[in-house]
């Protein structure tokens, strides 16, 4: 990790994106021990310079039940099942690590 990257929560998202290829909001924030508004917030900021892309989890629907889309959950996934993916330099080199998806506290 460089210097920069521990000092700004900026480059150190971009930085544990770029690693991962592919990570939830929840999961950089755990990482790198940040609030998850603050990583939401930065990833939006990546997002809008063409950095990075938000990608919808394929998951058999938000209900669990396999994506009927009866109810319209599964056509929207909730924010907080959303993926981001890095774009911008380093992304091509960026090793793929397994996706665990995580569930909110009750």
């Amino acid at each position: 990790m460089s210097l920069q990257a521990a000092s700004n929560p900026l480059f150190a998202v971009r930085d544990t994106l770029r690693a991962r290829g592919l990570a939830s909001v929840a999961q950089i924030a755990a990482e790198r021990q940040l609030p998850v508004a603050v990583v939401d917030e930065i990833l939006a900021h990546w997002v809008r310079r063409g950095m990075a892309h938000a990608v919808a989890p394929q998951t058999g629907g938000a209900c669990g039940s396999g994506g009927c889309s009866s109810c319209g959950q599964c056509a929207v996934p909730s924010h907080s099942a959303m993926l981001y993916a890095w774009d911008g330099p380093g992304a091509a080199a960026a090793p793929q690590r397994p996706v665990i998806a995580l569930k909110p506290a009750a």
